[in-house]
C-alpha cells in the first residue's frame, strides 16, 4: 500500500493490471464508507465507486451492488435520489441523511460504469451489456479481494432499469467465473440474488405491452394514457416490431437489432408517450424540467456533484469533466450496436437454472418498463420452475412495520415478482419506506407474502 494525492493505493498481485485509489470521505452518513476509482491500467479506464458499510452488523449484513440504467446513466443518482445515505435536496447545496437507506441491513457499493459515466473516466468506448459486464466483474473482483471481510457473506447484485441488461449479463459472468475461480487464483464471488426493479429485460414482450398499459380502460384515474386512435396504430403496427425483434433476437448483430429498436421506439414505445406530456417513470406526473429526465432533483443532483467541495471529498479525478446524470455519448453507442433490442431473458434462467434467487419488483406507475410488460415476459420464460410459477397465485404483500399492503407478490421456489403499488420507475424514491421493508426481508430470504 502507497499513499498519494490524498488517496490509498492498493495492488493485488493475484488480480494484475488493476489498482485501488481510496478515500474515506466525511458525509451526512456517520459510518464507514469508502470512495475512491478501481483503475485498469491497461486500458487507462478508470471507474468511481462509493461503498456505505451497514448501520447494523457491518461483519454480518450481505453485500450489494447497486448499478442505476440509462444505459449510460449514474449510479450516484441511485445515491442521491432514492436508495443511498444522504439525499441530495431540491436546492442542489446540501443534503439529509435518509433513514430508509438500503445500508440500514446491508453493506453497499454504487458503480459509475460503463466507463465515462457519471465520475468514471477513460477511454474505452464501451458498446454493449457484455463489455459492461466484464469490466464490473473487474471490478468486483478488485473490491472484494482487498476487502475480503465484506466478500465472506452472501453478494447480491440490484439496479434497475437498463439494470434488466446489465444485472443478468452480469450474473452470468459471475457464474461462468465462478466455476474456475479458485484454480485460476480469483475469488469466488458468493451470488445469491438478483433484483432488477423496473427493468428492461425482454423487449419483444415489453414494447407489445406499452400499448395493453397504455390503452388499459380500468379502475385507474391515470388510464387509458392514449386515445383511441393512438392505440389503434400501436396495435397495427406491433406485428413489424414483432418480426424486427424475432430477427435480433435470433440472429443478434447491429444489422438485425439497431431497426428493431429504432422502429419499435418508434411505434410502440417512447415516442407515443412524448406526445402526452406526461412523466414516462411515474404516470401520475407531468414531465419537469429541461434534463430530459422529467425531475427537477436530477439537476439539482447535477449542481450538488459539480461543486468543488464535493469533488474533494469523494476524491473525483481532476481529469473527469462536468458531471451529468446521464451521457449521451454513451447511451448513443450502446443505440449503435442495437444492444436495447437483444433478449436478457436467456440469461435470467441461467441465473435461476443456477439456484441463483431472483426478484423482479416493479413500480405499477412507471410507463417505460411498466409492470404488465415485465410480468409478461416471466411469464413467458423457459425454465424448470414456469408451470409452478405460473401456476402461483399473487398474494398480498404486507409492510411488516406498517401492517398496510404495500403490493403483491408471486413466487415460486427461487423467483418472485413484485408488485409495488403506487410508485414509478424508482421505487425506493416513491416508496422509500416500503422499498426497505422488501429490501430487508429478500436479503434474509424471508417471504414476502407472510
Amino acid at each position: 500500500m502507497v499513499t498519494t494525492d490524498d488517496f490509498r493505493v492498493l495492488t493485488n498481485d493475484n488480480v494484475g493490471g488493476y489498482q485501488l485509489r481510496i478515500k474515506e470521505p466525511k458525509t451526512c452518513e456517520e459510518g464507514v464508507q469508502y470512495s475512491g476509482y478501481i483503475d485498469n491500467l491497461e486500458h487507462d479506464d478508470h471507474f468511481f465507486f462509493w461503498f456505505f458499510e451497514s448501520r447494523s452488523s457491518p461483519k454480518d449484513d450481505p453485500t450489494v451492488l447497486w448499478l442505476n440504467g440509462g444505459p449510460g446513466c449514474s449510479s450516484m443518482m441511485g445515491q442521491w435520489m432514492e436508495l443511498g445515505s444522504c439525499l441530495v435536496n431540491a436546492d442542489g447545496n446540501d443534503t439529509t441523511s435518509n433513514p430508509h437507506s438500503w445500508n440500514s441491513v446491508a453493506n453497499v457499493i454504487f458503480l459509475d460504469q460503463p466507463v465515462n459515466v457519471g465520475y468514471s473516466y477513460g477511454k474505452t468506448k464501451v458498446m454493449s451489456t457484455v463489455g459492461a459486464a466484464r469490466d464490473v466483474y473487474a471490478f468486483l473482483q478488485i473490491f472484494l479481494t482487498e476487502f475480503n471481510q465484506y466478500a465472506k457473506n452472501p453478494f447480491h447484485i440490484t439496479g434497475e432499469s437498463y439494470a434488466g441488461h446489465y444485472l443478468p449479463g452480469l450474473a452470468t459472468e459471475i457464474i461462468a467465473k465462478n466455476k474456475f475461480a479458485e484454480q485460476e487464483g480469483r475469488l469466488r464471488i458468493h451470488l445469491d440474488s438478483m433484483a432488477i426493479g423496473n427493468g428492461f429485460t425482454e423487449s419483444q414482450t415489453q414494447f407489445k405491452y406499452y400499448q395493453n398499459f397504455g390503452c388499459a380502460k380500468d379502475d385507474s384515474k391515470y388510464q387509458p394514457i392514449f386515445d383511441d386512435n393512438t392505440c389503434h396504430e400501436m396495435e397495427r403496427t406491433y406485428p413489424r416490431c414483432h418480426t424486427l425483434t424475432n430477427a435480433c433476437y435470433r440472429y443478434p448483430s447491429s444489422l438485425t437489432c439497431v431497426p428493431a429498436s429504432l422502429y419499435c421506439e418508434k411505434y410502440q414505445g417512447g415516442d407515443q408517450f412524448e406526445k402526452t406530456g406526461l412523466n414516462p417513470y411515474d404516470i401520475r406526473r407531468k414531465c419537469e424540467g429541461d434534463s430530459g429526465l422529467c425531475y427537477d432533483l436530477i439537476a439539482a443532483i447535477d449542481k450538488y456533484a459539480n461543486l468543488d467541495e464535493v469533488r474533494t471529498t469523494l476524491g473525483v479525478d481532476p481529469a473527469v469533466g462536468k458531471y451529468s446524470g446521464c451521457s449521451d455519448s454513451v447511451g448513443y453507442r450502446f443505440v449503435l450496436t442495437g444492444d436495447g433490442a437483444r433478449n436478457f431473458e436467456p440469461q435470467v434462467v441461467k441465473t435461476l437454472n443456477e439456484g441463483v434467487r431472483v426478484l423482479l419488483y416493479v413500480g405499477d406507475k412507471d410507463y417505460i418498463c411498466n409492470w404488465m410488460g415485465n410480468k409478461a415476459w416471466i411469464l413467458k420464460a423457459d425454465w424448470p420452475g414456469q408451470e409452478g410459477f405460473n401456476a402461483a397465485k399473487d398474494e398480498p404483500w404486507i409492510n411488516s412495520a406498517t401492517k398496510e399492503q404495500a403490493g403483491e407478490v408471486r413466487t415460486y421456489k427461487n423467483l418472485s415478482f413484485l408488485r409495488v403499488y403506487d410508485a414509478g420507475h424508482m421505487v425506493p424514491y416513491d416508496q422509500p419506506e416500503n422499498a426497505l421493508d422488501f429490501f430487508g426481508r429478500w436479503l434474509k430470504n424471508e417471504p414476502l407474502n407472510q
